[in-house]
C-alpha cells in the first residue's frame, strides 16, 4: 500500500513502508521525494546532524512538528503517527535508494494492511 506525506497540501513524498514491525509499532520504507521535499529537507537534515545529542534532537522535533506533516494511505485516510524521520539511506537498503522513512505509529491502518497490498 502506498502512503503520501504532505505539508499544507504539498506532497513531500511517497513510500510503501515496505518493512513493518507490528510488535514494535515501527514501519520503514524507501522514501520517494516529491516537489515539496526541498522545503522540508533542512529540517530532516537536523535529525541526521543531531545524532544522539538530546538538545539537537529536541530542536529537530520542534522544527519537524512545525511542518505539520500528514501521512495518508492510498485511500486518502490520515494515518496518525508518534514519530517520523526521513534520513539518507545507508548500505543496508536496496541499491539506488536515496532516502528512508521511519514511522512510529499505533494507528491500526499500518498494521492491518500488508505492505504489498
Amino acid at each position: 500500500m502506498s502512503f503520501t506525506l504532505t505539508m499544507s497540501g504539498v506532497i513531500v513524498g511517497r513510500t510503501d513502508l515496505e518493512s513493518r514491525d507490528a510488535v514494535r509499532k515501527v514501519a520503514l520504507g524507501t522514501f520517494r521525494p516529491g516537489l515539496g521535499y526541498e522545503l522540508a529537507q533542512p529540517v530532516f537534515d537536523l535529525y541526521e546532524a543531531a545524532g544522539s545529542d538530546p538538545a539537537g534532537l529536541d530542536r529537530y522535533r520542534r522544527a519537524r512538528d512545525e511542518l505539520r506533516l500528514q501521512l495518508t494511505d492510498a485511500g486518502g485516510s490520515q494515518v496518525r503517527f508518534r514519530d517520523l524521520h526521513i534520513r539518507r539511506a545507508k548500505d543496508t537498503v536496496p541499491e539506488g535508494t536515496e532516502y528512508v522513512i521511519e514511522v512510529s505509529s499505533d494507528d491500526p491502518r499500518l498494521w492491518t494492511v500488508s505492505p504489498t497490498s
